[in-house]
């Protein structure tokens, strides 16, 4: 077992619900195949490691009386994930992953090799998480809570900005700018730069031949933080770590929208405490300028209002969240950790798009309010 944590986030707006619950997520890897050969660190050059976790849960929800979607009840047990998997290095510089989820149906999930050319420089191909909201650069065993924040897409009870896919097809540059070791204190860059088939995963399709663009930059002021791949401070940073990240992203959509947007955001980790903030922000509509340069202009047409005319509206979502990993003493169980978690998100989807204030969409006086 690797850890116990509390369930859930605090949406607000149409759609508030309140879900309380536990998650013990348990987790079981296993190193089939190792070379002789090792590295100058002792690690081998070539490996197998078969990996796999699961995720119950219990789920209680209470809507509120005006809630747009009041008498949705899913209260009970809840199986959120049940993978399997593998990862391996095949040559010093060549690496394969794959996951599939099994509940509630087999899915691929992660299925890509990753490749690297320098070492600054590293390509990956294949079906991964697309480098841009802050909430899909941690796999789902790392999460702080047991779903993401509310403007991503995860159950079909509640508001969200539909669009967004945290996994697709494409291709991929990352690494590192500076050296990434958590022991090292200089500041160090991030960049993840990606196309994308546009679809989401497992659909190999992509009838309108336009792609989505995405890239994200992360700076860590005093270097990496030790456990940077979760979404906690499970791992007790003995000084402060930072990171500050920007991203922006392009596609056009199955509703024939142009999707333009960025997100900004950053976290905080020190000595058990973790805290994040971020904020997102799309316009949508008809391709023009830079989304017609990019191959959008013939099918991204635009979303229309009931009387025919072109709509271009602002979808927006915020989150901020704090969480604390209980000192030892309180709960001196080997390998085990008791973790305080508190997270406030809200999203609006559609407001119409006001020249006059873009970032925050039209109010009730507004065409097609």
């Amino acid at each position: 077992m690797k850890r116990t944590r509390p369930v859930r986030t605090l949406p607000l707006g149409l759609l508030v619900a309140v879900l309380l619950g536990t998650s013990a997520p348990a987790q079981a890897d296993m190193r089939v195949w190792k070379s002789e050969q090792n590295d100058e660190a002792g690690e081998p050059t070539r490996y197998l490691d078969l990996t796999a976790f699961a995720q119950p849960g219990y789920i209680v929800r209470s809507p509120f009386a005006d809630d747009a979607n009041a008498g949705v009840s899913d209260s009970g047990p809840w199986l959120q994930r049940a993978r399997s998997g593998f990862r391996a290095q095949v040559e010093p510089w060549l690496r394969l992953r794959m996951e599939v989820e099994f509940a509630p149906v087999p899915l691929l999930q992660d299925a890509y090799v990753d490749a690297q050319v320098l070492p600054f420089l590293n390509v990956r191909m294949g079906q991964f998480l697309v480098p841009f909201l802050r909430a899909y650069q941690f796999n789902e065993l790392n999460l702080g809570f047991l779903d993401r924040p509310i403007y991503t897409p995860v159950t079909p009870d509640r508001n969200y900005l539909r669009y967004l896919s945290p996994r697709d097809i494409g291709v991929m540059l990352f690494g590192f700018i500076g050296d990434a070791d958590p022991a090292k204190y200089d500041p160090v860059l991030e960049y993840r730069i990606g196309a994308f088939m546009g679809r989401g995963p497992n659909v190999t399709r992509n009838d309108d031949d336009a792609l989505l663009y995405s890239a994200r930059l992360e700076m860590f002021p005093f270097g990496v933080p030790k456990g940077v791949e979760a979404e906690s401070d499970l791992a007790w940073n003995p000084y402060p770590k930072a990171a500050i990240g920007a991203a922006v992203y392009s596609n056009c959509d199955d509703r024939a929208n142009w999707n333009r947007g960025f997100t900004l955001d950053g976290d905080f980790r020190w000595r058990g405490l973790y805290s994040s903030a971020a904020v997102v922000w799309f316009k949508n509509g008809k391709s023009s300028g830079l989304g017609n340069a990019l191959g959008y202009k013939d099918f991204c047409v635009g979303s229309k209002t009931a009387s025919g005319d072109p709509l271009t509206f602002v979808s927006r979502g915020v989150q901020w969240q704090v969480q604390y990993v209980l000192p030892p003493a309180l709960f001196p169980v080997e390998g085990q950790a008791l973790e305080a978690l508190f997270r406030f998100d809200w999203v609006d989807p559609v407001s119409p798009y006001a020249s006059g204030n873009p970032f925050f969409g039209g109010g009730a006086g507004s065409s097609g309010y």
